[in-house]
């Protein structure tokens, strides 16, 4: 399994001083000293998508590459494949095409969704399960 979904942190978000809604300092035994920990999948998707509104408010990043160039900067990963792979996905399930530089709202909650389903794919290397995709719906519901 994924660490991304070992942790319920599908996004992966780096632990802070900061302290989310339901993270936990140990999940099922074990401590992750990078990444959160959520005691549900519910919670990692809601800090995910707090987060990603966050990016837009706050920083301005208003296209999939200003988001992702942030999220996943070129230091740590190879952020034009983590773009390309998102945006193709997000074209793909949304039925409209978005490239690296479309203007997207992410208070719009379909847009949002889709961004992080396409994200946990690329962080997790598989597509949300069922479940996951509830847990995101329920996340979604609650911010």
């Amino acid at each position: 399994m994924p660490r991304g979904l070992r942790n319920n942190n599908p996004l992966n978000i780096r632990r802070s001083s900061s302290r989310w809604l339901g993270e936990v300092d140990t999940l099922n035994g074990r401590r992750d000293t990078t990444f959160c920990q959520f005691s549900d999948l519910q919670y990692g998707y809601r800090a995910a998508a707090k987060l990603l509104r966050t990016y837009q408010t706050k920083y301005g990043c208003r296209t999939p590459e200003q988001i992702i160039s942030r999220w996943a900067p070129p230091h740590e990963n190879s952020t034009r494949a983590y773009i390309a792979q998102v945006t193709e996905q997000m074209t793909r399930q949304g039925g409209q095409r978005i490239t690296a530089t479309s203007p997207i709202s992410l208070h719009d909650t379909d847009t949002l969704r889709l961004l992080i389903t396409a994200m946990h794919r690329v962080e997790n290397g598989q597509a949300p399960s069922p479940q996951a995709i509830n847990d995101l719906n329920n996340a979604l519901a609650l911010i």
